[in-house]
């Protein structure tokens, strides 16, 4: 029995990266169109992107929370996490939702979340974010 078990867990697929650490909360998740994935958590101190820029290519980026900038409406709303040399905005309006990465001095990159696979709200980060200091603060 013991054998067949460690078989049976051997065939298991890894868990993709991308999703919260305990301490964190999700903003936002989904399955990104190229069959990755992509999660925003985040705590009091920081906010935290993962994603796939392609199946099996992840990627991560981690700012303070202060350094989110966020716009919530009714039926939208983003949140921008500001890094050197990047800033990724992730977008949310229904079930449509995704990912820009727009490169200082450089091209934008975007990576959609695939139809019925977004999961979360970015109202709770975006309120969160306004009370953080910013890192560009003095």
């Amino acid at each position: 029995m013991r054998s067949s078990l460690l078989c049976v867990l051997t065939l298991v697929p890894v868990i993709s990266h991308a999703g919260c650490q305990p301490a964190e909360t999700l903003a936002l998740s989904c399955t990104l169109s190229n069959g990755g994935q992509l999660a925003l958590c985040w705590t009091p101190q920081q906010a935290r992107l993962a994603y796939d820029k392609a199946p099996e290519v992840p990627a991560e980026v981690g700012v303070p929370l202060g350094d989110v900038t966020g716009l919530t409406s009714s039926d939208w709303a983003s949140s921008t996490l500001i890094s050197v040399g990047a800033s990724y905005e992730v977008y949310l309006s229904g079930q449509i939702a995704g990912l820009n990465l727009i490169r200082d001095g450089g091209s934008p990159t975007s990576y959609i979340c695939a139809t019925g696979t977004v999961t979360g709200s970015l109202a709770n980060l975006n309120e969160a974010a306004i009370y953080a200091p910013s890192s560009k603060e003095d």
